[in-house]
């Protein structure tokens, strides 16, 4: 009988932390309108920090496109593809970009490529 009243209690806690770990998991894209100025704060954002941490002197052009990526209970992240000009050279190229946002709303650089010219 005890051993019947164990197994019950930890099929039900089991069912407990798996229904708890799938809404961490839930996640979906939103594409997102890229005149929204919250995007181009993000897009200003990733170039500035990009900017900052690899001495370049970039300028947005153009924000091509953004997907929001809606991570349940664990927030927000933002995939860009960004035009962007060298201010010395005058060159263009396009970035591919990932952004996260933490809870504090505090924006967070992932990444921030030059797209492979196939791309350009």
């Amino acid at each position: 009988m005890a051993a019947m009243r164990s197994s019950c209690c930890l099929i039900i806690i089991s069912l407990l932390v798996l229904g708890s770990l799938s809404a961490f998991a839930r996640m979906y894209v939103k594409p997102m309108d890229v005149n929204d100025p919250h995007v181009v704060e993000i897009a200003n954002f990733a170039i500035t920090e990009h900017n900052h941490k690899s001495n370049a002197n970039l300028k947005l052009v153009k924000i091509e496109s953004c997907n929001r990526q809606v991570h349940g209970v664990l927030g927000n992240s933002y995939q860009l593809v960004l035009l962007a000009s060298n201010e010395t050279t005058e060159e263009t190229n396009k970035y591919w970009v990932r952004l996260g946002i933490q809870p504090s709303e505090k924006y967070v650089l992932g990444s921030f490529i030059l797209a492979p010219s196939l791309y350009h």
